[in-house]
């Protein structure tokens, strides 16, 4: 089996961006642009300056042993030695170069492998359960479903330019171990009437604000797949939020309309594609898996059967047994892959022996029990978590601040530390043999923290003037068709104190274990005010001048800050730090207004938004002269406190507290302030324009995207007259632009009835 079929439209999309590329390259393309063109491509820029990650599209987590080994030949040659399993059942290769991309791009597509759909706005990797096709309890394999609709959905050209990205998942029995319940739009497997088919799960999506999927239909017949998901695909891409990311997934949309109308919206879009034609899907079946006579189990020795309790299930074949190899971090080493692929290239026989799965791990499939254990000394040496329980194997972290643009925390380096800790708790860890602990870098959900039985993601905390790494805590997630749940937060601990945290909390699940059916029901009945009171003990640290460590992020050299992260949901993260601030100076107001109080107070104030600016002075006197720049001398906050800047802070405090809260509730997610737009208009007297544009009679969002990149093209300060019909492109260009920065000088009526809209680059 060699997985999904690249179609001709991929590859002609890969000749456009080969002459991107190139105009990049030469500087005749700004990179504004070309980042719009190849984040599709799933090429991602990482922290570390020209050096940008690639992520390979496994329908399902399918991978043949001949695509193993070059993917991890390219990893080789091309970046860091190693394949990064994703949370999705891709596959990403990091720090690659830019002057590599067109070599690396090649080789996937003639190994049958894309990247397109990878990233940005797409239909990103549909996923399955990693069991598909061996699992005792499924109704039926769907992995041929998933290649023939990742094969269907990377022909279209609609599936590139979504207002969001757009997810869907399979699984093959109501334990929903897919995830179709809480994805754009999920498939979980049926069969009515002797014919196999689907109920349907729609909105569903984990991140800041997570959401369980609307189970949306009862059943449709297997060839209707692509006929549905196509159908929701275009309502979204008609009526998805394009002008606020943070607002624009498909469960948005879903509250915005409502289900009736949504469902309205859905059926006229079948009723056009089935006019259309060419909506029906013919899906093939994958070659049986003939049973064979067991093996002798006596032949293991006491490694490999403790190796096996861990690791190995036995599959629904009679005689052949699925292995997972839990990977450190889904991190898997290029050299020791090749050897791997190799090997199961000699035995599998046209057998699918291969899969990557959404917990990061590495699945060895249709294995006999003699082939099996004839591996295992290679599944020890491709991963050293082999002989290590369940628990710390199945452990799922993104990469959160290492790498990721938007990471507050650095999850990899938090879960390394855990994962010591428990080895020398003395606790029996295989008794959590079941037990998940997830963790992520930030509010999105990229480690999926909300459906593990413990889950964490980064934030921040402060103790003092002084921010420390932090993680928020959800515990008791339920997962399957109609019951699932996500884990609920409910306190926070200290990124340093997390591993005894964890520790604490585990050997209390354990005491307890036998009198419940699992973590989610201890929680529900006392566990979770047990773990708030513990958590209580881990959430604070020591001042930093008596213990600076702390105040250290895993795997980090430098004192922990936001400096370097990215805009987007890493505001997130900003967010904490304001609001910790805002807490402490309502807290002050209601005090004594002594000279100690009114000094503390001025310096909150002062202090409390200039991470918005990106400026992180601490010290007072630094912090003074930052409000003084950022707010004063911008008009954000009135000249009248200038004078309570200076020399001894006065009861004015009072009032410029009040004035810097009020400035607070007029920020939107972008760490814009509603008066900035009308500061910059006052102090404006542009006369002409730059550059002009008449965009009457071009449809959103079109009309925008033509401004953004007669923008790119500006220098800053230069400002853009555009013309825009009335009704929705007035409605929606000027705030989208305003959204990205750049500043609204005027928009004013003309008296045939089209708008003129001024524009002055950021």
């Amino acid at each position: 089996m060699s997985g999904y079929i690249i179609p001709k439209s991929v590859n002609d999309d890969f000749t456009v961006f080969t002459k991107q590329y190139n105009d990049f390259l030469n500087g005749s393309l700004d990179a504004l642009t070309f980042k719009t063109i190849r984040v599709p491509f799933g090429i991602y820029e990482q922290r570390e300056s020209n050096t940008y990650m690639v992520r390979v599209k496994l329908g399902g987590g399918v991978v043949t042993p001949k695509q193993l080994f070059e993917l991890a030949n390219l990893s080789e040659k091309y970046a860091n030695s190693t394949l990064h399993v994703t949370t999705r059942g891709g596959v990403q290769l990091h720090y690659v170069k830019i002057e590599n991309f067109l070599n690396v791009v090649e080789v996937l597509h003639r190994i049958g492998l894309t990247g397109r759909g990878g990233g940005g706005n797409t239909v990103r990797n549909i996923t399955a359960d990693t069991y598909a096709g061996i699992a005792k309890d499924e109704v039926f394999d769907v992995t041929p479903h998933v290649l023939v609709l990742t094969s269907k959905m990377l022909e279209r050209k609609d599936s590139y330019s979504l207002p969001r990205k757009y997810k869907i998942a399979f699984s093959g029995s109501s334990a929903d171990r897919g995830g179709a319940t809480f994805i754009d739009v999920g498939f979980i497997a049926k069969i009515k009437d002797g014919k196999k088919g689907f109920s349907v799960f729609v909105a569903g999506g984990m991140g800041a604000k997570s959401k369980i999927g609307h189970h949306f239909i009862d059943f449709i017949n297997e060839n209707e797949i692509f006929l549905i998901s196509q159908a929701i695909k275009e309502v979204f891409d008609e009526k998805g939020n394009r002008k606020n990311k943070n607002a624009a997934r498909l469960r948005f949309l879903f509250e915005e309309l409502g289900e009736e109308e949504f469902r309205k919206l859905v059926n006229a879009k079948i009723d056009k594609l089935k006019n259309e034609g060419d909506w029906r899907i013919e899906i093939s079946e994958l070659p049986e898996v003939v049973p064979t006579k067991s093996d002798d189990f006596l032949r293991l020795n006491d490694e490999e059967k403790l190796w096996w309790d861990r690791y190995v299930y036995a599959q629904k074949q009679d005689g052949y047994f699925c292995a997972k190899i839990p990977l450190l971090l889904g991190d898997l080493d290029a050299r020791k892959a090749k050897t791997i692929a190799l090997e199961l290239e000699k035995i599998a026989n046209g057998r699918d022996v291969i899969r990557f799965g959404s917990d990061q791990n590495m699945y060895v499939r249709n294995l006999t029990l003699h082939e099996l254990i004839s591996l295992y000394p290679f599944l020890k040496d491709l991963s050293p978590l082999t002989t290590k329980p369940a628990i710390i194997g199945d452990s799922v972290v993104c990469t959160g601040a290492a790498t990721c643009q938007l990471g507050i925390t650095i999850p990899r380096g938090a879960i390394q530390a855990i994962e010591k800790k428990l080895t020398k708790s003395g606790l029996n860890l295989d008794e959590l043999k079941d037990f998940k602990i997830h963790m992520s870098g930030c509010p999105n959900s990229c480690g999926k923290h909300s459906i593990a039985d413990l889950g964490f993601f980064g934030k921040v905390l402060r103790e003092g003037s002084n921010p420390y790494p932090a993680y928020n805590i959800l515990v008791g997630a339920k997962i399957g068709e109609n019951i699932t749940r996500f884990g609920k937060k409910i306190a926070d601990v200290s990124a340093y104190h997390l591993p005894s945290f964890t520790a604490e909390l585990l050997s209390l699940w354990i005491s307890v274990k036998k009198e419940y059916n699992d973590f989610s029901d201890w929680i529900d009945d006392k566990g979770e005010q047990e773990v708030v009171e513990l958590a209580r003990k881990y959430s604070h640290v020591l001042p930093f001048d008596e213990d600076k460590n702390p105040y250290y992020d895993y795997l980090a050299k430098e004192i922990f800050s936001l400096k370097g992260r990215g805009t987007g949901e890493c505001s997130a993260g900003m967010y904490d730090l304001i609001e910790a601030d805002k807490k402490a100076l309502i807290a002050a107001l209601k005090n004594e207004l002594n000279d100690d109080n009114l000094t503390n107070i001025r310096l909150l104030a002062a202090r409390m938004l200039l991470i918005a600016r990106g400026d992180e002075a601490r010290n007072e006197k630094d912090v003074l002269d930052a409000f003084k720049k950022h707010f004063i001398k911008t008009g954000l906050i009135s000249d009248t406190f200038a004078p309570l800047l200076e020399g001894k802070a006065t009861k004015e405090a009072v009032n410029l507290a009040n004035a810097v809260i009020e400035l607070y509730g007029t920020m939107d997610n972008s760490l814009k302030f509603a008066a900035e737009s009308l500061a910059k208009q006052n102090s404006s007297e542009i006369k002409t324009a730059d550059r002009f544009k008449d965009y009457r009679k071009v449809a959103c969002p079109m009309n925008f995207v033509k401004t953004k990149m007669d923008l790119a093209q500006m220098k800053s300060g230069e400002v853009l007259d555009v013309l825009l019909d009335d009704g929705a492109p007035i409605d929606n260009v000027p705030r989208s632009v305003a959204s990205e920065g750049h500043t609204i000088l005027e928009q004013t009526k003309q008296p045939d009835g089209h708008w003129l809209v001024r524009i002055r680059k950021k």
